[in-house]
């Protein structure tokens, strides 16, 4: 297989991968924050709220304690955008999307997931081309 690529100093090959490996990782890294900021404003969005006066100050609301970070993906490599609750409410979000026999589902994940679904691929599109579009 022929490329269209001839360079005379490999000096100058060198550069131009290595700027280019360069525009790639900062392109992965708008996106991931991208992706987690939008993942976060879904699941904030999708999830219930309860109107009135609140019985219990001293607790956190679920809403309030909504935490996005980038971690390592170990099965994948690479990096993910992990949205979950705090320390405080974050073993409690299944029994609030999945219910229990005294409360119905309120599925806010899943709605958040099909919310931010399409964003994310519209997103990606944005940072590749500002990134290579140039």
């Amino acid at each position: 297989m022929k490329t269209g690529l001839r360079f005379s100093d490999s000096d100058k090959m060198e550069n131009f991968l290595s700027g280019t490996v360069l525009e790639v990782e900062a392109a992965k890294k708008r996106f991931l924050n991208d992706a987690k900021n939008k993942t976060k404003a879904a699941v904030s969005r999708n999830m219930p709220r309860t109107a009135g006066v609140r019985r219990h100050q001293h607790r956190k609301r679920f809403i309030d304690d909504i935490q996005a970070s980038l971690v390592d993906d170990k099965e994948f490599g690479g990096k993910r955008a992990l949205v979950r609750g705090g320390r405080d409410t974050g073993t409690l979000w299944h029994i609030l999307n999945n219910g229990t026999r005294r409360s119905r589902a309120t599925n806010f994940m899943d709605k958040a997931i099909a919310d931010v679904d399409g964003k994310l691929d519209a997103t990606l599109d944005i940072v590749m081309r500002e990134e290579f579009g140039k």
